[in-house]
């Protein structure tokens, strides 16, 4: 499937696609989220604000993990399986859930959970992504 780019401002390119997110344990869906592809992501991350919505909270059994973003800083996270709608496809994806993303990235599909899924093509002449 081939999505266009997003510009926000001239010149700037945002790889955004949308997504839906189901959680089994509340059975909460959300509706079309815009996501940020980002392969220099290591994993897929959730903003705390769309999972509390959808039901899941942080507890000791959960997998905790601490990342550090591209600007250096650290940021702890919980990991939740959470539903994934994306492509034409739907699977159980590991997202880990911060509430340090910055707000026009509540979702950002990295390379554990979403490449390992798809082949990725970014096609900035054409200004769109194409996803396999």
């Amino acid at each position: 499937m081939k999505y266009p780019y997003i510009i926000p401002q001239p010149e700037v390119y945002k790889p955004y696609i949308p997504v839906i997110l189901n959680f089994k344990k509340t059975h909460k869906v959300t509706s079309n989220i815009m996501a940020l592809v980002d392969s220099g992501a290591d994993v897929c991350f959730c903003s705390e604000n769309i999972a509390f919505w959808l039901g899941s909270k942080d507890s000791k059994s959960k997998e905790h993990k601490e990342f550090t973003a591209a600007n250096g800083e650290s940021f702890f996270t919980y990991r939740e399986d959470i539903n994934l709608f994306v492509a034409g496809k739907s699977y159980i994806c590991p997202f880990y859930i911060s509430k340090k993303l910055p707000q026009p990235f509540p979702i950002i599909l990295g390379q554990l959970g979403f490449f390992d899924h798809f082949s990725v093509k970014f096609d900035l002449p054409h200004k769109e992504i194409e996803i396999l």
